[in-house]
């Protein structure tokens, strides 16, 4: 055999050789590539009927949103509880949205690096009326990366990062680009609904204060001019109030309280477009101030003469031109 004939087929096995990487090449690690491109999880939301989430053990208990009869409740324990608005479409639309952008590890050893282990991780489980997991998955730590500008380098004041994510029953974590450990991150009562007014300024017309001794009063919107027990109210300070109790939320929630004697306080605000809204405040025994909106009638929240109390609740010398700002007591 030539020694011509023999370089001729070494030249035509390198060929079928670099054929094949090429192959491999465009083939195989494009479709590696998506698969890493595609949702993590894949679910229908009209099935969904619980979500069970179980943040980090630093973070409180497990908890639960439940549907019933089309409306969602948040619990824990035997509270029940409304549901901020919004969060469970959110929390749906942040799974559904979980694209790993990344493979970082395929065994469990790495699960304490990126805080996917049970007590590191916050675990959200989306259930169907019978029980069967629609979604099941552990959100881990958070990281910050560098964001490269389009002039070189990095900086510039861009931020972004990227969370980690394992599905419950794999030991693959996955990085997934974003602010996603963020979405999950608290307890129980950080997705409740804590609504004490939610209303537009432009509305309210009318506000009447109820306080003790009998000395409440009116503030009223009367041709373009607002009046405070029947005199004209001070311009400035009447929109600075205005703007500030349109979206009030409650501060501590207080489980515990009952209702055992009429409130103390009490502010009734009406208007145009406008189901009045009322604002009850209760006094305890050990001087506690409890406040409660009609708006969000089953919860009850601590405040105090500095926090929302004090927001809502204005004597009348507040709004006088030559009024005192002293506070309600």
């Amino acid at each position: 055999m030539s020694k011509r004939f023999e370089n001729k087929t070494l030249l035509y096995i390198l060929g079928v050789l670099l054929l094949i990487l090429l192959i491999t090449f465009l083939v195989k690690i494009p479709r590696e590539k998506s698969t890493l491109e595609t949702t993590l999880v894949r679910f229908d939301t009209a099935q969904v009927a619980r979500i069970i989430i179980k943040p980090k053990s630093s973070e409180g208990e497990e908890f639960q949103f439940i549907k019933e009869n089309g409306v969602w409740k948040v619990t824990q324990g035997k509270i029940n509880s409304r549901p901020r608005p919004s969060a469970v479409s959110n929390i749906l639309s942040d799974l559904l949205d979980i694209r790993p952008s990344g493979l970082v590890a395929v065994d469990r050893s790495k699960w304490p690096e990126y805080d996917v282990t049970d007590s590191l991780g916050i675990r959200v489980r989306a259930e169907n009326k019978k029980g069967k997991a629609l979604a099941d998955v552990v959100i881990g730590k958070f990281s910050y990366k560098p964001v490269q500008n389009p002039y070189g380098g990095y900086g510039g004041g861009s931020i972004d990062g990227v969370s980690y994510v394992r599905l419950y029953n794999e030991d693959k974590v996955y990085a997934v680009d974003g602010f996603l450990t963020f979405s999950f991150t608290g307890g129980f009562d950080d997705y409740r609904d804590k609504t004490l007014v939610h209303a537009t300024r432009s509305d309210i017309t009318k506000i009447s204060f109820t306080f003790p001794a009998d000395t409440g009063f009116v503030l009223e919107k009367k041709d373009n001019k607002w009046m405070a027990a029947g005199i004209p109210a001070d311009s400035t300070r009447t929109s600075d109030y205005l703007s500030d109790i349109c979206y009030l939320d409650g501060e501590k929630f207080a489980d515990d309280f009952k209702p055992a004697s009429s409130p103390v306080y009490k502010t009734d605000i009406e208007g145009n477009n406008l189901l009045s809204i009322t604002i009850k405040c209760y006094r305890q025994e050990d001087g506690k101030l409890i406040i409660n909106s009609s708006l969000n009638p089953d919860s009850y929240f601590e405040t105090n003469p500095d926090g929302v109390f004090g927001r809502i609740f204005k004597p009348l010398g507040y709004f006088t031109p030559s009024g005192s700002q002293q506070q309600v007591k």
